[in-house]
């Protein structure tokens, strides 16, 4: 075959051989020497096309098929075995959780439903002012849980009160902010 090949080399590079094309045209081997050596030439005068299409494909097609096989023996499915005694155990103290957790559940559902009756829910969120001082939110009043029996007119006094407050504590904000308020 490298008589062959150096034949071929002198045939691309100009050197007349008798009955070479022929051989290049019969052979596949020799027909891939052959654009082998011109894409060479090509590329060491700068002359290589846009677009090489080399036919990868059919290269490892012809790889895996010389590939010998490889027989691999089933995987056979075992499980780790437990003693009879162990399952059953588990099994066992599974029930007395789950009927341990049902209990609990129902204790404390009792127990918060009759807390829920007596006493009265505190509000969440309280924005009366301590101490007789505005702020934007406190969650105490002074006296809370005692029950006031003032009239209307002392309620609304008061609440008037408190509405003014908290306009001149805004406005006194404001300007120390740097707020320019007009009146």
């Amino acid at each position: 075959m490298t008589d062959r090949k150096e034949q071929l080399s002198a045939y691309v590079d100009g050197n007349d051989h008798d009955g070479m094309l022929d051989q290049v045209l019969s052979d596949p081997q020799l027909n891939q020497h052959w654009q082998n050596y011109h894409l060479i030439g090509d590329a060491m005068r700068n002359e290589l096309p846009n677009e090489l299409n080399f036919d990868i494909a059919a290269g490892v097609a012809a790889a895996l098929e010389q590939e010998p096989t490889v027989l691999a023996p089933k995987p056979t499915k075992q499980r780790f075995a437990l003693p009879a005694k162990v399952v059953q155990l588990g099994k066992q103290f599974g029930q007395y959780a789950i009927a341990a957790g049902v209990a609990a559940v129902a204790v404390v559902g009792v127990q918060q439903y009759g807390v829920q009756n007596s006493v009265n829910p505190t509000p969440v969120l309280q924005t009366t002012p301590l101490l007789g001082a505005p702020t934007p939110a406190s969650y105490q009043v002074p006296g809370m849980g005692q029950q006031n029996e003032r009239s209307a007119e002392e309620e609304a006094k008061e609440q008037q009160m408190r509405a003014n407050a908290f306009l001149r504590d805004h406005l006194l904000q404001q300007r120390l902010n740097g707020i320019v308020v007009q009146q």
